[in-house]
């Protein structure tokens, strides 16, 4: 009986790598594909997941569907792609806090073991911004003040162990002060309630903030990658202004359940980094200040347990905890 079962399973397992190709010939066969979004509408993972849902469609001669499930800090919407079925109809659209999530709550899912990555299809600069009205016009001016009254001032991110709270964390360490975090549920109210002056300093991803620059309800101090971005070219780093060494950005990514076949996940990473590669997508992250950064399916799986310690590093670094 047991000699069965082992031969049993065996051949099940041959079965499905023998034929894997197959079905991946035929995947998606007409059959919807879903894109869960961890964050909410307007986020930088959510618009370049639509972006890419379009050119997905067409490839694959199918309908790409994206679903924002919000709450946790992206933690609802990641649990629930790691629980799908592993057949490629499920993917999830998220950034760093993917990574950095389980490093400061227990989350029901492994970053790491639990996800294929299909992609890393961009990657962006966070703002530290102020009210337009704002008595702050430089960084300088918000450190000189922190230093004054240290945990009165008061800044926004998209909750706790997220990028923004890192590069928030980061900040305080290397610049010596001591900040007030709120932490937010969505970075888009994050961004109003500093442009209305509820909060003194929003840490929050450039496709959140832009429009309230350009519109004039924001005021850029900063951004935190190591260059300036090319969509607010006048607006410095953190690091020229006198931090050296200081970096915080957020890649973005698409990921499949663990246990997707291989095939399939070749088939769609071929996919989305064509989509990454199209005009259509330049444009886009130009528009919203993400800058294309395109990893596919083998070299983002081979970073990934590198991502996780570069954000465990940095949390030791900056001090970063759960509140």
């Amino acid at each position: 009986m047991m000699y069965r079962r082992t031969f049993a399973i065996v051949f099940a397992i041959w079965a499905i790598e023998a034929f894997a190709p197959a079905f991946a010939a035929d995947f998606p066969n007409g059959k919807p594909i879903r894109i869960v979004v961890s964050t909410g509408v307007g986020s930088g993972s959510d618009l370049t997941a639509r972006q890419i849902a379009v050119g997905l469609g067409k490839d694959l001669n199918t309908a790409v569907i994206i679903e924002n499930k919000t709450g946790a800090g992206g933690v609802i919407g990641t649990d629930y792609v790691a629980k799908a079925a592993p057949d490629g109809y499920t993917l999830l659209g998220t950034y760093a806090q993917h990574y950095t999530n389980q490093l400061v709550q227990k989350t029901p899912y492994d970053a790491v073991k639990d996800f294929e990555p299909i992609a890393r299809i961009a990657n962006s600069a966070l703002v530290i911004s102020v009210a337009s009205n704002a008595p702050y016009k430089t960084l300088k001016d918000v450190i000189e003040a922190a230093k004054k009254q240290p945990g009165i001032i008061t800044y926004g991110s998209s909750g706790n162990g997220t990028t923004s709270h890192m590069a928030a964390a980061l900040f305080e360490h290397m610049a010596g002060v001591k900040l007030n975090h709120v932490p937010y549920k969505a970075p888009g109210q994050v961004a109003m309630d500093a442009a209305a002056g509820q909060l003194d300093l929003s840490f929050n991803g450039m496709s959140s903030v832009l429009p309230l620059i350009k519109s004039g309800r924001l005021r850029a101090l900063a951004v935190t990658t190591a260059q300036r971005s090319q969509s607010l070219p006048d607006v410095p780093s953190v690091a020229e202004l006198g931090y050296p060494g200081y970096e915080a950005a957020s890649p973005i990514w698409i990921f499949a359940p663990r246990g997707t076949p291989q095939a399939i996940v070749n088939k769609l990473s071929e996919s989305v980094v064509r989509q990454a590669k199209s005009q259509g997508f330049k444009d886009l992250c130009m528009n919203q200040g993400l800058e294309v950064d395109i990893q596919t399916a083998a070299v983002a799986k081979a970073a990934g347990p590198g991502e996780l310690e570069k954000w465990r590093k940095l949390m030791s670094v900056a001090g970063a905890k759960a509140e």
